[in-house]
């Protein structure tokens, strides 16, 4: 039975993330709409909608994305039309991929091993957590660029450390961790400098066998770096400075400093206080400290719901709570082992990127690049938490009441996300734009039409609809 329980797990999280995905979740963003148009632009001309041969960087609504989602997107346009579909699916492949790359990343951690369990049980536990994740099935149905970091940053992990046992791994790792950062923003920073981090932590080990495939990786990456580079100068660099805090810092400061003078201050002494500087770290403290929440985690959730996210439910479950907080406890206890703090540093550098950006509140895009590692540490949690049940007289009773209080929290989730989101997220999806103007566009009969400005980048909606010839 148990060599059926991962196809299993992961065939239930494939559906979770595939059934209905051109209707959930309901709507259509201008974004997903622009990922998929650019991705038919290339296959008819070779260009991006702004006529650019095979960009590095896609300017878009002047917000300039990451490549990536739009190159993925390029098969399953190809094989399906552009449809919203098609421009969902490759998130719908790689979520579901992510849930087994968890697998063989906790199987090549052994971190069960070294803390006194079977490592078996956190293989399993894992997987399974992400599989039925909140956070993780929303981010995967839209086509979200932010997701893909959940599928290639463990997926480069895995391969380095397999690379320490086997130099020529690291070949492998290399390639998805220079993917990554032309995934989405957020992992521009995350995956050098986590990876400079893990260099660091196993210098001895990868210094012991030095040798060609190490120099075939830092080349990889030198290349990829290059590119990347490239692709900051071509606008990546100014939709990063467009939604960093310290843009917003100097006001504040300046605000701060006018009242602390006319309060009686000295004008030298309230320059040198209030700053943006000041003000951008303070922000960063504080918006840092809310990633690691209990109120994002289990009840508030994220701020806003463009993408895919149920207004006001936490981004995990409230039985993950104890567990959370037991595999928290247990990370730090053991941070002593060097699979421990590959865990804790991906963990406590995966909101940086969240906490330097402005924004109404908790973004769940920004911050998703940390989910797989609190599914480490839950599932960490509950190894432990199983074994303190089967310590105990009345395990099969404690076994079924928990049983049936988690399927309860996943009942109750599947039944506001399938059921219900339609309607509450509805508005962050800007459900009606798109059918409006597709609607229109197939029954004008040759009408003048007049379009608001006040929806969201009309003109994109109405290109996809039409599939307007991009040449």
């Amino acid at each position: 039975m148990q060599k059926y329980i991962l196809p299993i797990i992961i065939i239930l999280g494939f559906l979770l993330r595939i059934v209905l995905l051109d209707k959930i979740p309901a709507g259509f963003t201008p974004d997903e709409a622009s990922f998929g148009y650019d991705a038919y632009s290339i296959i008819k001309t070779g260009r991006d909608q702004w006529g650019k041969t095979f960009p590095l960087v896609f300017e878009s609504f002047g917000d300039y994305k990451s490549p990536l989602y739009t190159y993925l997107t390029i098969p399953s346009v190809w094989l399906f039309g552009l449809n919203k579909f098609s421009v969902r699916l490759p998130n719908a492949i790689l979520g579901t991929a992510a849930i087994y790359v968890l697998y063989l990343l906790i199987k090549e951690l052994k971190i069960g091993d070294s803390l006194g369990f079977r490592n078996s049980k956190l293989e399993t536990l894992a997987p399974a957590l992400l599989a039925a994740s909140p956070w993780h099935i929303m981010m995967s149905r839209g086509a979200f660029e932010a997701n893909l970091t959940t599928f290639l940053l463990p997926l480069s992990l895995l391969f380095f450390l397999k690379g320490l046992k086997c130099p020529k791994y690291l070949i492998l790792s290399a390639l998805p961790l220079s993917l990554n950062v032309f995934s989405y923003h957020s992992a521009k920073f995350v995956t050098p400098v986590l990876f400079i981090v893990l260099g660091l932590i196993f210098r001895k080990e990868l210094l012991k066998s030095w040798g060609i495939w190490h120099k075939i990786s830092i080349g990889i990456l030198l290349l990829f770096a290059g590119i990347f580079i490239i692709g900051l100068s071509g606008g990546s660099s100014t939709r990063i400075l467009d939604v960093s805090i310290f843009k917003t810092s100097l006001l504040e400061a300046s605000s701060e400093r006018i009242k602390a003078i006319n309060g009686g201050m000295n004008p030298t002494l309230a320059r040198v206080i209030y700053n943006k500087y000041q003000a951008g770290i303070r922000h960063f403290a504080g918006n840092y400290i809310t990633y690691f929440s209990p109120q994002f985690y289990f009840s508030q959730g994220p701020a806003e719901s463009t993408y895919g996210m149920i207004p006001g439910r936490g981004v995990l479950y409230w039985f993950e709570l104890p567990i959370l907080i037991i595999g928290f406890i247990y990370l730090a206890k053991n941070i002593s082992s060097k699979f421990v703090m590959t865990v804790v540093f991906w963990l406590l550098l995966a909101p940086i990127p969240a906490a330097l950006s402005i924004g109404p509140g908790y973004a769940a895009n920004r911050a998703v690049i940390m989910l797989p590692a609190l599914q480490i540490a839950s599932a960490l949690g509950l190894c432990y938490l199983i074994v303190w049940i089967d310590s105990i007289k009345y395990k099969k009773t404690v076994y079924t009441t928990l049983g049936v209080i988690a399927f309860s929290f996943f009942s109750y989730f599947a039944l506001d996300y399938f059921m219900l989101s339609p309607q509450k997220g509805a508005q962050g999806m800007l459900y009606g734009n798109y059918e409006a103007l597709k609607y229109v566009s197939e029954n004008y009969s040759g009408r003048q039409i007049i379009v608001s400005r006040r929806l969201s980048e009309p003109h994109m909606y109405t290109a996809f609809a039409n599939k307007w010839d991009p040449a």
